[in-house]
């Protein structure tokens, strides 16, 4: 027989015995006794611990941040995101992630709503130990430090579009080579690009005798 099991049945034979007892003396005597096996038989009982559950973070859907502003100066990018009340909600819920060339900031229960805002490749390379986020009141500042301090044209890793590689050009014909490469940036820009082409072109025309 285990400890344990020992003082199980005296707790029981004392408890049964206390039941015919009318002296206080004795009463008290059996109470003391009952009250020390009870704390013994508590510490020799095997504890079961619960186990927090977790949730499964890949479950979680988020619906995404599309609308934001964002500056920069030297080698710090501010980003700004306009979110009414954010600052009422737990901070627990706004999680920030950086790497080197990544950014993911995911807000939960947001008016109900899981919401993230994500760029998967930054422009150029970050300190990503030294990104932040600020929460105020009514929005969510996130703070970027570059590697160096050169200007970004845009938060998203830009692909090189045009290939403009002097190798490639043809060494023929350089005008003709140089008309498709105008042609491909052409149909490639934006319209300000087509409209700079366009109007180069003309003035190209017209200084050439051509109206």
């Amino acid at each position: 027989m285990s400890e344990l099991e020992e003082l199980q049945q005296d707790l029981a034979e004392i408890q049964q015995v206390l039941s015919t007892l009318k002296r206080k003396s004795n009463i008290d005597y059996l109470n003391t006794r009952i009250k020390y096996l009870e704390n013994s038989i508590k510490i020799l009982t095997p504890q079961k611990v619960e186990q927090p559950q977790q949730k499964d973070q890949e479950t979680i859907q988020y619906q995404g941040i599309t609308k934001y502003a964002w500056d920069q100066e030297g080698n710090k990018v501010k980003v700004f995101l306009n979110l009414e009340g954010i600052g009422q909600l737990p901070k627990e819920d706004i999680i920030s992630s950086f790497t080197s060339n990544s950014v993911d900031i995911k807000i939960k229960g947001y008016k109900g709503v899981n919401q993230r805002f994500s760029i998967r490749k930054t422009f150029d390379e970050l300190k990503d130990k030294e990104c932040s986020i600020k929460v105020t009141n009514n929005s969510v500042v996130i703070n970027l430090i570059k590697k160096d301090q050169k200007h970004w044209d845009q938060l998203n890793f830009k692909d090189k579009i045009i290939d403009t590689d002097p190798s490639k050009l043809d060494k023929q014909d350089p005008q003709a080579s140089l008309m498709n490469m105008m042609k491909e940036m052409y149909q490639n820009g934006d319209d300000d690009m087509k409209r700079t082409i366009a109007q180069a072109w003309s003035k190209s025309q017209e200084e050439k005798g051509f109206k």
